[in-house]
């Protein structure tokens, strides 16, 4: 480009990874996704995964760069009279089964007098860059692991979510 770098201000399109553009050195991308604003509702238990999310990706060669971007909406609800509040999960993102990275969630507080039922949503994004998956289809998934909470009338729903993800390279 001529005028790089470009002076303040000034924004250069038209030559960017994802533009349109007649020189050859340019690498596209291909950009898949999946999202959703139904509520699912999460059993609680140690050990026991939900799937949310899960995105077929194809790479056209070993080793491409992958970047995924994720968010769920939590809503986690506590009944009337529930003065102690303690709860967590963890949500989890894998290539084929395999584990790419694990967030954790937790939170504890107290409420006094005779507090009423109320919600509490949270949003919990990610971005992770994969520059492991190998060539052909894969697919990834992100879940949601309900482990911790205080009392059992605590509940956890997972509510709009929505994963993307960007194949550089094509």
């Amino acid at each position: 480009m001529d005028n790089y770098p470009p002076s303040k201000g000034e924004i250069i399109i038209g030559n960017c990874c994802c533009g349109s553009t007649s020189s050859s050195s340019i690498n596209p991308s291909q950009p898949f996704f999946t999202q959703t604003e139904g509520t699912l509702a999460i059993p609680f238990g140690a050990g026991i995964e939900t799937t949310v999310l899960s995105l077929p990706v194809t790479t056209t060669f070993n080793l491409q760069n992958v970047k995924l971007d994720y968010a769920l909406q939590l809503a986690f609800a506590f009944t009337a009279g529930n003065n102690n509040l303690d709860y967590g999960g963890r949500v989890r993102l894998r290539r084929d089964g395999v584990l790419l990275a694990t967030q954790t969630y937790t939170n504890a507080k107290s409420r006094t007098g005779n507090p009423q039922a109320t919600v509490s949503r949270i949003i919990l994004p990610n971005t992770w860059f994969d520059n492991e998956a190998l060539l052909g289809q894969h697919t990834y998934t992100v879940t949601i692991e309900y482990y911790q909470r205080l009392l059992a009338s605590t509940t956890l729903t997972v509510e709009t979510r929505s994963l993307n993800a960007v194949v550089f390279g094509m």
